[in-house]
């Protein structure tokens, strides 16, 4: 292990002697130090928190990322260049202890740096935060909305495929009623699931004004004993950012009641087998419709006192559209409304994405390292930055509802076999999370270590030891 440890810290020295280091390191610190003490946010404490947060976390995560594939790169090219690696060879030393001893020393240089610079961050933050003069009632918001890690619970969805199909079959119903033959060929019935997917989304997503829409949540703890918080963003009009006003709408959460049964029961076994029946009594949780901004986020807070969780582990909910034109209002799949729930607290919170990160570095450091040994500098470079993008373009085809034609199918298809392979870069950014005070579960981070750590890149990494054991140096020597 002596040789092995010699070889770590002789990477570790020779990265501070890299420009393109001591570039990305300068970046590092401006990122750090700059980001926090500058950016106000929207005037809040809230939009403070949240900038500062998602700028500093997403900065330091980007060029510790592109600095770990150029220093791997570099690492593992540098000694063949030059002929470093020739001695080493000659010595009891194998290849694959050279190549892991890379591995972790450049993984090492840059995980300190990262422990660095977030805990700069994380304590900059706090002492902006503390210095400036917010109101007492921003701060306790903030305390309950951001500086916090929360659990997110989604409502129940429609099932699209199913409201799709009866969809289909009841236009084609009404189309023989009226004496029409419906054309039934695949591309027709291809044409007539798309449309009817965004009519049942359409659907879904829309409030008539006066007419109530519910939401129930699933699977939410019946003995919590803390608040719970409902996030929600409205749109009027349509789903747009633009041309968005103040609206007025109203919450009103069901709170279940035990209803006794008092009729004897016929046998042991309906005794065994009675339910408990309970009854919803609806709480409104505003006196009046109330005036909001549509097109941005807001929040409830349900006191723990009022008993909302049914025995059964759900929460209902109904929303009241009291637009004054009588404008539908709109809800985005993904902007909720959302159920959250206090888990951990923001340091502990906080630490999870920084282990992400950190896990992102680990990959990154060795792909530089599995392309680095086997390729020279420029074409190691390029191959592992396009892994990279394969993987977000990839992520992006696959996430597409609405595809044209053919050729849509294609590339979707392919998207989904690339994925099976390439890591993408969007599945470890964390630092929204963090800024909108959600918690990052363990689990996720078992997720992505298991999927694109063990799965896709423990591959590449043993293939390119394998490669790089059994590179030819004498046809690489310059002359």
């Amino acid at each position: 292990m002596k040789s092995f440890w010699a070889i770590v810290k002789l990477t570790c020295r020779n990265a501070f002697r890299s420009h393109i280091f001591q570039l990305l390191l300068l970046l590092l610190l401006l990122a750090v130090i700059i980001i926090p003490s500058t950016v106000s946010g929207d005037g809040t404490a809230g939009g403070f928190i949240r900038v500062s947060l998602l700028y500093s976390l997403s900065a330091v995560s980007s060029i510790l990322a592109l600095s770990s594939i150029w220093l791997a790169c570099h690492a593992m090219t540098q000694d063949i260049d030059s002929y470093q690696l020739h001695m080493v060879v000659t010595k009891p030393v194998s290849r694959i202890r050279i190549w892991l001893a890379k591995w972790v020393g450049v993984y090492l240089v840059h995980l300190i740096l990262l422990v660095l610079a977030t805990t700069a961050i994380y304590f900059i933050i706090l002492y902006k935060y503390n210095e400036q003069d917010f109101p007492e009632k921003d701060r306790e918001k903030i305390r309950n909305e951001v500086m916090v890690g929360r659990r997110v619970f989604w409502p129940k969805r429609v099932d699209l495929e199913k409201e799709s199909q009866e969809l289909i079959k009841a236009k084609i119903e009404r189309s023989r009623a009226r004496g029409l033959d419906p054309d039934t060929s695949p591309s027709a019935q291809d044409k007539m699931l798309k449309e009817a997917r965004l009519e049942i989304m359409s659907r879904d997503s829309e409030v008539e004004p006066g007419i109530p829409k519910e939401f129930v949540f699933t699977g939410i703890p019946h003995d919590l004993k803390k608040p719970l918080f409902l996030r929600y963003r409205p749109y009027v009009g349509k789903i747009a950012s633009e041309g968005q006003r103040m609206t007025r709408s109203l919450w009103i959460v069901g709170i279940p009641r035990r209803v006794e049964n008092t009729a004897p029961a016929a046998n042991v076994f309906e005794e065994n087998s009675r339910k408990e029946r309970y009854m919803y009594t609806p709480q409104v949780m505003s006196e009046y419709p109330e005036q909001v901004m549509s097109g941005e986020f807001h929040e409830k807070v349900l006191p723990a006192s009022w008993n909302a969780i049914a025995p059964d582990g759900t929460v209902s909910f109904a929303y009241v559209n009291y637009d004054e034109a009588q404008a539908k209002q709109y809800f985005q799949p993904g902007d909720g409304p959302q159920l959250l729930v206090e888990v951990t607290g923001f340091f502990e919170n906080y630490m999870r994405a920084v282990g992400i990160i950190a896990l992102e570095l680990l990959i990154l450091s060795g792909l530089g390292c599995a392309f680095g040994g086997i390729l020279t500098l420029p074409t190691a470079i390029f191959v592992a930055v396009s892994y990279m993008l394969f993987g977000s373009i990839a992520v992006y085809m696959t996430s597409q509802d609405y595809l044209a034609g053919a050729a849509d199918h294609i590339g979707q298809a392919i998207a989904k076999l690339l994925l099976l392979v390439v890591i993408p870069l969007q599945a470890f950014e964390v630092s929204g999370q963090v800024a909108n005070g959600e918690v990052i579960e363990l689990a996720h981070f078992w997720a992505l270590f298991r999927s694109y750590f063990i799965y896709r890149a423990l591959p590449l990494f043993v293939l390119g030891m394998i490669l790089y054991r059994r590179r030819e140096l004498g046809l690489v020597i310059r002359k």
